[in-house]
Formats: structure tokens, C-alpha cells, sequence
């Protein structure tokens, strides 16, 4: 099976320049825990909850907990993102992408083709894709 048979085309990216707060915002409202960073139709990274959780982790619920969200507000993407981000073509395989995703410990992966973000597979998908593949076979 190939990725293209199971990626999700419906990609949700956020740019370097995105503050913090927007991209966290994305996030609550699509339902998602992670984005490709692209930048001139180029995926330069990703960002996660797991990127942006440090942040937010130390906020008191105090007084000072509006200070600390004008601050987490201040910070970009291109400050918090992963920038070492893995990509797959459309027609590699789903088994390889596993592999990836086990190996590297990560959730997603852009599908680029010709340099373009043109989906992305991430372990849900990749269950998903299993869990049919187990009820169509037997």
C-alpha cells in the first residue's frame, strides 16, 4: 500500500512568521496536534503540541497567567519548530513509513512531491489503513 491511498490531502500549515498563539488556536479548532511549516511552497519544518507544551507548561494560575500568554503570544514558529523534518513521496510505502515514524519517534509526516506539500500520513492514518486492511482480509 501506498502513502497516497491513505494520506490526508487536507493539509493544515502554519508559516515560520505565525505567532504561537495562532498555531495554537489552529490546533484547538481543526482538531489536530501538529503542522508542516512551509515557507514559499517549501516544507522547512514542523511544529507540535510536543514543541509548544514548554511554553505553556509553566503558567501560573494566578494574576500573573495573563503575563505569561501576552509572552507565549510573542513567540513565533520559526522559534519552536522542528526544523530536521522528515518527508515522504506520495508513493512510498506505508510499511516504510511506520518504520520512519518508530525510528525517528514522530506522529507525522509531510508527503511532498516536487518539492510541493501535497498531503500528510500521520500513525492515525497508518492504523486506520491496518485496522482496514485486518476487516477486508479476515
Amino acid at each position: 500500500m501506498k502513502v497516497s491511498e491513505i494520506m490526508n490531502r487536507n493539509v493544515f500549515s502554519v508559516a515560520p512568521q505565525d505567532r504561537i498563539c495562532d498555531v495554537i488556536d489552529l490546533f484547538l479548532e481543526k482538531n489536530i496536534t501538529g503542522a508542516p511549516v512551509v515557507d514559499q511552497d517549501l516544507v522547512v519544518g514542523v511544529i507540535s503540541r510536543r514543541d509548544i507544551l514548554p511554553l505553556v507548561s509553566t503558567f501560573d494560575l494566578d494574576c500573573s497567567s495573563l503575563e505569561q500568554i501576552r509572552r507565549t503570544c510573542s513567540h513565533y514558529v520559526r522559534d519552536h519548530m522542528q526544523n530536521d523534518v522528515v518527508t515522504v513521496p506520495p508513493v512510498e510505502a506505508v510499511e516504510k513509513c511506520a518504520l520512519i515514524m518508530t525510528d525517528k519517534d514522530i506522529n507525522r509526516l509531510p508527503v511532498v512531491d516536487d518539492g510541493r506539500l501535497v498531503g500528510i500520513v500521520t500513525r492515525g492514518d497508518i492504523l486506520k489503513a491496518l485496522a482496514g486492511f485486518c476487516l477486508c482480509n479476515g
